[in-house]
C-alpha cells in the first residue's frame, strides 16, 4: 500500500524494489512473463511463471548485500534420531556445501554461523526443528524431496546428501531453469574449523557489534582492507570459520608474510584488483540465465585485468613465491579464460544498453555482416534527408519536415498555413492543433527498409550476444576458479596491509598447548583510544587465570583480546602483539556480558547458566574459554559457590586454557588449592579518594573492587557516594564471606543439598545430549517446582 491505499500494480522498472519488500515480509513472489513472440501468437499471448523468488534464492545485486553471502539452508533430521544433515547453497555465487552435526546445539551453531535467509525443513518434522530457528524464514518440503544426491567422495554421511538433495529439488522447482553456476557439492567436516557458538560470535563482536549499528567496532571492520566484494565475503567466512589444521594456517601466514614488507607491490596489486568486478555474482547471474549486456561488459573488462594481476604477483614478490601465492598465480593464468578474453574483448561498446533488444550493444568492426546492415540503414536514413529537401522543393512548402515517432513511424509534417499546397499523393496520417502529418509511398518504402535493416541488425546482435554468453557459460567452472583465486589474493593483500599499518606480528604455534602473548593488544579498541599492551603467560601446567580488578579497569578487554589474538592467528592473520606463541585451539567459548532472552521468558541468570552448561559439556583440553563476571545475576552466596564450582571443574577436569574474570575475591583462593590456577589482577593507583586505572595486568589479586569510586566517576551525587562508603565499611566489618575459607564456601553452600535428594537423582538419570533445548527448559522448570 501507499499512503494507506492498496495497490495492485507497480512499474516494471521498480519491480525489484517491490519484490524485495515482499520478501522482507516473508512472502514468496511468482514472476510471470510472456513466453512467446506477440507477432507470432494466435489469440492471447501465452504467459507463464518463469521463476519464484524466495529469500534464499535471490540473485539480484540490488537486493543482496555485496559483502555477505545469501545462503539457502536445508536441514535433514533422520526419523528415529541420528546425526543431522546440513546443506547450504548460495545461488548468487554458486557455493554448494554439506556436512553433518551430532546434536541440535551444533546444528544451531552452524546455522547461526552461515546465517541463511531461508531454511528448508521436512514437513513432518517442522514443528520440532522450526522451534530451533524462531527468527528465520522456514519452508517445509515433503519427505520425498529429501532424496540423497550422488557424491563421488567416500564417507559422506547420507543425511548430508539428503539435505543437499532437498536444496537441488527446491531450486529446480522455484527457478524453472538449470542453474549452471551451482558448483559440485563440497562436503566439509565441522572439526576442520574452530567451533564458535552464537554466544561467542556475539560476545567477541566478530562480524556484528553487540549493539545494533554500523559494522565499526567489529573484528571484520578492522581486518577488512579488501578491494572487492568477493574478497570481503571470503574474509567474513574466514573470520567465522578459523582453521584447525596447522599446515593450512601456516600456508596462509606464509602468503601474508611475503606481502607485509612489500608496500609498493601491495598497493599496485590492490589497485589492479579494484578493476575486477564481482565475478562470483556475475557468474551467478550468467548461470541462472539472467545476464544483461552490462553484466557481460563487466565480465569482459574483468577478464582483461587478470593477466596483469598474475604478472604483478610474479614480478613483485622476490625470492620465490610461497605455495599459496604460486597456486593463485597459476589459477589466474587459466588458458580458457584468457581465450574468452581474447575472443570477446572488443565485442561490446563502452556503455551497452540495458536490454539486448534495444540494439547498439555490439561495437562497430566486430562483425562484418552487422557492419553491412548498419551501413545500409545509415544509407536509408540519409535518403530521408534527401527526400525532405526534394519534397520542399517540389511542394514549395518551406516549413515541410520529415519526422518520426514510435506510434505512427515516419511522417511528413506540414503547418496549417501551407495545407493548400499539399499534393494529392500525400495521405493524411495525423491531425495536430497547428499542423497535419502525411505519408507517401516513397516515405513508406524508406521506412520499411530502415525497419527491416534495424530488425535484422538487432537480431544479429542478440545472436552474437547469446553466442558469447553460451561460450562463457560453458567455461563457468574455470571462471569460478579464477574468481576464487582473486578473492583469496584480495584477502591476503588486505591482511598484509592491515598487519603493516597496525604493527602486527606473525604468530607461531606450540605443540604442548602452552600460550604466551607478549605486549598483546585488542585489535578493535586500539583503533579508537590509546591502548596499554599486556602480557599473558600460560605455560604447560598453567591452565586457568582468575582475573580480579575494578569495573572499567579493562578486565573484559583483556579477556577478549586474548581470544581474538588466538582466532586471528588461526584465520591466517598476523596478530596485535610484540610476540605470540599460541596453541591450536579446537573451540573458543566467550561468556562475556549477559545474553538478552528476557522476551523469551528466560532470565539473565538462567541464560548464563545455560551457556555455562554448554561450555562444560563441550569444552576440551584444547579449547579456549573466557568467562566474565559469572554468577553475578543471583545472590552473593549462590554466585560465589557456582563460580567456584565451575572454575574448579574447568581447572581440575577440563584443563582448557581459561580466563575467568570476577569480582569475587574469594575465588583467588583456588590458586592455593589447584596448581594449574594463577591469579592476575588489573592494577590501579589510589590518589586520596580518587582512583587511576592503569589498565596494566599484573600477578596477584586486586585490593578491592572500587565500585564506589566508579560510581563517583559516573557522576553520582557526593552525598550518595559518601553514604555508600559508610554502608560498605559496615558490611566489610561483618565480612560474612571473608570469614569462610574457599573450601568451606563450596561445602556450606551445596547446590542441591543431600546426595539422595530426589531432584538430584532425576538429574543423574537425564541425558542432555538427547534433549532439545525446549525439553531441557521444561524439565528444568519441573525440577524447580519439585524443589519449591
Amino acid at each position: 500500500s501507499r499512503n494507506g491505499h492498496p495497490m495492485a500494480g507497480v512499474p516494471i522498472r521498480r519491480g525489484t524494489a517491490y519484490i524485495n519488500q515482499l520478501l522482507k515480509k516473508g512472502f514468496k513472489v511468482a514472476v510471470c512473463q510472456q513466453v512467446e513472440d506477440p507477432k507470432k501468437a494466435q489469440g492471447l499471448v501465452k504467459r507463464d511463471v518463469i521463476r519464484i523468488v524466495t529469500p534464499g534464492t535471490v540473485i539480484d545485486e540490488s537486493v543482496l548485500d555485496a559483502g555477505t553471502n545469501n545462503y539457502l539452508a536445508s536441514v535433514y533430521s533422520p526419523v528415529g534420531g541420528g546425526r543431522i544433515g546440513l546443506s547450504f547453497v548460495d545461488l548468487s555465487t554458486g557455493e554448494f556445501t554439506c556436512t553433518v552435526v551430532e546434536s541440535e546445539a551444533a546444528c544451531i551453531g552452524e546455522i547461526e554461523r552461515r546465517d541463511p535467509t531461508e531454511i528448508l525443513l521436512q514437513a513432518d518434522s517442522k514443528d520440532g526443528l522450526a522451534a530451533l530457528f524462531p527468527e528465520r524464514a522456514i519452508t517445509e518440503l515433503p519427505a520425498e524431496a529429501f532424496e540423497a544426491v550422488p557424491c563421488e567422495e567416500l564417507g559422506v554421511d547420507e543425511a548430508a546428501l539428503q539435505a543437499a538433495g532437498a536444496i537441488l529439488k527446491y531450486v529446480e522447482t522455484t527457478q524453472k531453469a538449470a542453474q549452471a553456476q551451482i558448483r559440485p557439492l563440497r562436503p566439509y567436516v565441522i572439526s576442520d574449523h574452530v567451533d564458535l557458538d552464537p554466544f561467542t560470535v556475539s560476545s567477541l563482536e566478530l562480524v556484528r557489534p553487540i549493539r545494533d549499528g554500523q559494522e565499526r567496532g567489529t573484528l571484520l571492520h578492522v581486518l577488512n582492507r579488501t578491494s572487492t566484494s568477493m574478497g570481503r565475503r571470503r574474509l567474513r567466512r574466514l573470520i567465522l570459520a578459523p582453521l584447525t589444521d596447522r599446515s593450512t594456517i601456516e600456508g596462509r601466514l606464509d602468503a601474508v608474510g611475503s606481502l607485509v614488507g612489500l608496500s609498493l607491490v601491495r598497493q599496485e596489486l590492490r589497485d589492479r584488483i579494484k578493476d575486477v568486478h564481482d565475478l562470483e555474482r556475475l557468474i551467478g547471474r550468467l548461470g541462472a540465465g539472467r545476464t544483461r549486456p552490462h553484466d557481460l561488459s563487466l565480465l569482459l573488462k574483468s577478464f582483461g585485468t587478470i593477466p596483469s594481476i598474475a604478472r604483478g604477483i610474479d614480478e613483485g614478490v622476490p625470492d620465490g613465491l610461497p605455495e599459496e601465492l604460486d597456486r593463485i598465480r597459476g589459477a589466474l593464468l587459466d588458458p580458457d579464460v584468457e581465450e574468452l578474453c581474447t575472443r570477446y574483448a572488443c565485442m561490446l561498446v563502452d556503455q551497452p544498453p540495458v536490454d539486448p533488444r534495444d540494439g547498439g550493444m555490439i561495437r562497430d568492426g566486430y562483425n562484418a555482416e552487422l557492419d553491412r546492415l548498419r551501413e545500409e540503414t545509415r544509407t536509408h536514413r540519409a535518403a530521408l534527408t534527401t527526400l525532405e529537401a526534394d519534397e520542399r522543393e517540389k511542394t514549395e512548402i518551406p516549413s515541410l519536415k520529415v519526422g518520426y515517432n514510435r506510434v505512427f513511424g515516419y511522417y511528413i509534417e506540414v503547418t496549417k498555413p501551407h495545407l493548400d499546397k499539399v499534393p494529392e499523393r500525400y495521405r493524411r496520417r495525423q491531425t495536430l492543433a497547428n499542423a497535419e502529418r502525411f505519408v507517401t509511398d516513397a516515405l513508406r518504402g524508406l521506412e520499411e527498409k530502415i525497419a527491416l535493416g534495424e530488425e535484422r541488425a538487432v537480431a544479429l546482435e542478440i545472436e552474437l550476444f547469446d553466442e558469447a554468453i553460451d561460450a562463457i557459460r560453458g567455461r563457468i567452472p574455470e571462471v569460478q576458479s579464477v574468481s576464487d583465486a582473486l578473492a583469496e589474493l584480495d584477502v591476503f593483500l588486505g591482511l598484509a596491509d592491515t598487519a603493516h599499518r597496525n604493527r602486527y606480528v606473525r604468530p607461531s604455534f606450540t605443540v604442548d598447548h602452552s600460550l604466551s602473548i607478549r605486549a598483546g593488544r585488542h585489535p578493535v579498541v586500539e583503533q579508537v583510544e590509546e591502548f596499554v599492551p599486556n602480557d599473558l603467560e600460560l605455560p604447560e601446567g598453567r591452565d586457568l587465570v582468575i582475573l580480579t580488578g575494578p569495573n572499567m579497569a579493562g578486565k573484559s578487554v583483556f579477556l577478549r583480546q586474548a581470544a581474538l589474538i588466538c582466532l586471528m592467528a588461526q584465520i591466517g592473520s598476523f596478530v596485535p602483539a610484540a610476540e605470540a606463541r599460541l596453541p591450536i585451539v579446537d573451540r573458543v567459548f566467550a561468556r562475556v556480558g549477559a545474553s538478552d532472552m528476557l522476551v523469551a521468558g528466560v532470565s539473565t541468570f538462567m541464560m548464563e547458566m545455560l551457556e555455562v552448561a554448554a561450555i562444560l559439556g563441550r569444552a576440551t583440553a584444547k579449547s579456549l574459554i573466557i568467562l566474565d563476571e559469572m554468577g553475578r545475576g543471583t545472590s552473593t552466596f549462590d554466585g560465589v559457590s557456582i563460580a567456584w564450582a565451575v572454575a574448579e571443574e574447568l581447572a581440575r577436569k577440563t584443563r582448557a586454557k581459561t580466563l575467568f574474570a570476577t569480582h569475587y575475591q574469594e575465588l583467588t583462593g583456588l590458586a592455593d588449592e589447584i596448581p594449574n590456577v594463577v591469579n592476575l589482577h588489573v592494577a590501579v593507583k589510589e590518589m586520596g579518594r580518587d582512583v587511576v586505572f592503569l589498565h596494566r595486568v599484573e600477578a596477584g589479586t586486586a585490593a578491592g573492587s572500587y565500585g564506589v569510586h566508579v560510581a563517583r566517576l559516573a557522576g553520582l551525587p557526593d552525598h550518595v557516594t559518601e553514604a555508600a562508603e559508610r554502608i560498605l565499611d559496615e558490611l566489610l566489618a561483618e565480612a560474612p564471606l571473608s570469614n569462610l575459607g574457599p573450601r568451606q564456601i563450596a561445602e556450606r553452600l551445596p547446590l542441591f543439598g543431600s546426595a539422595d535428594h530426589p531432584v538430584l537423582m532425576k538429574l543423574r538419570g537425564l541425558d542432555p545430549d538427547r534433549m532439545t533445548p525446549l525439553e531441557a527448559l521444561q524439565m528444568l522448570s519441573k525440577l524447580k517446582s519439585e524443589l519449591d
